[in-house]
């Protein structure tokens, strides 16, 4: 696989465990689509696939989004400082945005695993402003929401709605979200209201095979229905 070295330019601190890295496309700027992930080499040693979570309306920049967690994370997440260059492959994945449509988005995660909702987001919020977009967003600890002061502004300017669910079976202090998982009532609302609503899952394959037994408990298409799963 053709590669090429990619700088960093920024360290962002998402969560207590979560960093994004935006990096300079410099003299190779690669198209993507919203959702589609890269294969990042950190040395001979660590490579892994990480989702690009920025826009392609970025001209100058792109972002990843790390937790630090597993191997290549933890490395990623400690070693990387700003002026480090990786080498990098061309964008890939099917997890992507359908681009020529206005259809309803439905973006379904779980703690770290929505970069994907911010590049879906970024893009429509310039390309197709009035799509509306919806982000089931479910966490294990409070500390896991992940962009959160990015969208909490923005649901009060454009068409989205963002419902972030703490996986727990008590409300701690100070939490003021819902609480348990996504329900087929949710997202069959959603279809009621939209039967062209489109749904995205991403996650690690526990989060996944549940996400799609509720869309099917919906009786939501699979043509309607796209995944990535990350193990």
């Amino acid at each position: 696989m053709e590669t090429h070295p990619y700088t960093l330019r920024r360290i962002i601190q998402e969560t207590p465990d979560v960093r994004s890295f935006i990096f300079d496309f410099g003299d190779q700027p690669f198209g993507f689509i919203p959702g589609q992930f890269i294969i990042v080499h950190l040395d001979d040693k660590h490579q892994a696939p990480l989702t690009i979570s920025s826009s392609p309306h970025d001209q100058k920049y792109f972002q990843l989004t790390v937790k630090r967690t597993g191997n290549f994370g933890t490395q990623f997440y400690d070693r990387m400082q700003v002026g480090d260059t990786v080498s990098i492959g061309h964008p890939m994945g099917q997890l992507k945005l359908q681009t020529d449509s206005l259809d309803p988005v439905c973006f379904i995660g779980c703690n770290y695993c929505i970069p994907a909702a911010r590049s879906f987001f970024y893009y429509m919020l310039v390309r197709q402003p009035e799509r509306r977009m919806t982000l089931f967003h479910e966490v294990t600890d409070p500390s896991q929401v992940l962009y959160d002061g990015e969208f909490k502004h923005f649901e009060q300017n454009s068409p989205l709605t963002r419902v972030i669910l703490l996986n727990q079976p008590t409300r701690p202090a100070g939490w003021f979200g819902g609480l348990g998982r996504v329900t087929p009532i949710m997202v069959r609302s959603l279809y009621l209201e939209n039967p062209n609503t489109k749904f995205y899952v991403a996650g690690e394959y526990p989060e996944v095979k549940f996400y799609q037994q509720t869309l099917q408990s919906a009786e939501i298409p699979k043509t309607s229905i796209f995944v990535e799963r990350w193990s």
